[in-house]
């Protein structure tokens, strides 16, 4: 089976990297599954990005080691040529992403996207909870509209329940892109 990216989107709030974080740990003894690894230039490192400086970020730019990046929200964002080209038995990379460079990324490689969502109450909530942006700066976040590609397949996430519910359904999907080997 040819490796299939899962591009991991929606909009900020939504609970994507904590989705993602509550299904390493459970995840991470599969050799079917990997977890790619984006670089951005912020402060507060999350268990799926390796920090950069913007410096740093221009270099591996220029000398062709990203394979897609993207800007949003002031920060720069990309995703390591190397991050898609895991050894061993890998049938599933997970890669969390802007909704922006959905189609890029389709056109290049099998993807699937899962899209992250919760209702409007949900992500204010959690955004000011991260004490990240001011409050004007939350409500341009959610009235952002980014239309997703109709030609790429996408399984949706409600994240208005419990963490535990929405990893569950994470861990659905991932597995429907596995075979036993």
């Amino acid at each position: 089976m040819p490796n299939t990216l899962i591009l991991v989107a929606g909009p900020s709030g939504a609970g994507k990297d904590s989705i993602i974080n509550a299904c390493r740990p459970l995840l991470a003894s599969d050799a079917r599954i990997y977890f790619a690894r984006r670089v951005v230039t912020r402060d507060a490192q999350s268990p799926g990005e390796r920090l950069v400086s913007v410096p740093a970020f221009e270099k591996l730019k220029a000398e062709g080691g990203l394979a897609f990046d993207w800007a949003a929200h002031g920060l720069m964002y990309g995703l390591p040529r190397e991050e898609l080209l895991p050894d061993g038995m890998v049938q599933v990379i997970i890669a969390s992403v802007s909704r922006i460079v959905i189609p890029a990324i389709s056109a290049q490689y099998p993807s699937h996207v899962v899209f992250i969502n919760a209702s409007d109450s949900h992500i204010r909530e959690r955004l000011h909870l991260r004490d990240r942006e001011m409050s004007n700066d939350i409500e341009e976040r959610l009235s952002r509209k980014v239309l997703l590609p109709e030609d790429v397949p996408m399984t949706t996430i409600q994240n208005d329940g419990t963490l535990a519910e929405a990893a569950t359904q994470f861990r659905t999907t991932i597995f429907r892109f596995t075979t036993e080997v």
